[in-house]
């Protein structure tokens, strides 16, 4: 059995003070209770802490040196106590995402977070994954959701779901063709992020495939530009299922079914592998799960199914 902290006090205050009497006031306990602390403390020491024999206890040579020890454990315990209410109080996560993340599943990730961790201060960044990637890597974000990320070795990635993709364009654009082959782009422009990025690498692996060359990509870091200038048919497009679903439905683009179908990519939560005092797995599952039930991303399973009746 160890002295505890509820012993210390009640032995000090009342040296301090002079007495159980002085000393239960201070701590707003009664009496017996603190002369049964310091009772249990002595007992634990195998010392007698106070001379009980006048009428003002007083201490002991042992009580002398057992205070000193007593002054330094209380410093040490409020200390420790007021490093904790500033941890709780400045703490920071450093959140970084796409823009896609941002315009579709960010704010219910970002609402799940408050409420389950109400003392974090977010600092969100929104870029494009390349930008993510290296402020990962140059320790200026803690996490950052990413898609095929590229990250080094102190950074972890934690795989949370896959992220689906479509060819699109206005519906008042005549094409017709079904499936939509990598020849059927050449003559059209399409419009991409600029290389090195996730969604160029998509674009220009998937037009590999065709004999003929299309036309000069054009470039945006801004997807839901992209989305409105494929709406207004000034090209077309390969965008994130979960970006364009409203559209759809509001008859904004139409989906080209393509041949061979497009390649889901690997989304991430990475984060700086020594992040201190962050609960990261409870992060990573609320992430999972507020995205997958936003629906997204798409599950392992769910995504073996679609690819079943390909």
């Amino acid at each position: 059995m160890r002295i505890t902290l509820m012993q210390i006090e009640a032995f000090y205050w009342t040296a301090r003070l002079g007495g159980v009497h002085a000393a239960s006031r201070h701590l707003h306990l009664t009496q017996p209770a603190i002369s049964s602390r310091i009772r249990e403390m002595e007992s634990l020491l195998s010392v007698k802490l106070f001379d009980r024999s006048k009428q003002r206890m007083t201490l002991t040579a042992d009580g002398h040196i057992a205070l000193r020890h007593a002054e330094l454990a209380l410093n040490n315990s409020v200390k420790l106590e007021q490093f904790a209410a500033k941890q709780k109080q400045h703490r920071r996560l450093r959140l970084g995402a796409d823009e896609c993340s941002a315009m579709v599943g960010l704010t219910a990730v970002i609402a799940e977070i408050k409420a389950h961790f109400p003392e974090i201060t977010l600092e969100i960044t929104i870029d494009v994954g390349a930008v993510l990637n290296r402020k990962l890597n140059d320790h200026e974000l803690d996490l950052a959701l990413l898609t095929n990320p590229a990250t080094r070795e102190d950074v972890t990635d934690i795989f949370i779901g896959w992220m689906t993709f479509q060819w699109v364009a206005s519906p008042q654009l005549a094409i017709d063709a079904d499936p939509f082959l990598p020849e059927h782009a050449a003559g059209h422009p399409i419009v991409s992020h600029s290389a090195p990025s996730t969604l160029y690498s998509v674009v220009e692996n998937w037009l590999k495939g065709g004999s003929a060359p299309s036309e000069a990509f054009h470039s945006s870091n801004s997807l839901s530009f992209m989305a409105k200038l494929v709406s207004a048919g000034h090209a077309i497009g390969i965008l994130p299922v979960p970006l364009i679903r409203e559209m759809l439905a509001l008859n904004l683009l139409k989906t080209l079914p393509c041949d061979p179908p497009i390649p889901p990519a690997r989304f991430c939560l990475s984060y700086m592998t020594e992040m201190p005092d962050m609960q990261i797995d409870a992060l990573v599952a609320i992430t999972r799960e507020t995205l997958l039930r936003q629906n997204f991303l798409v599950g392992e399973q769910t995504l073996q199914l679609s690819l079943i009746h390909i």
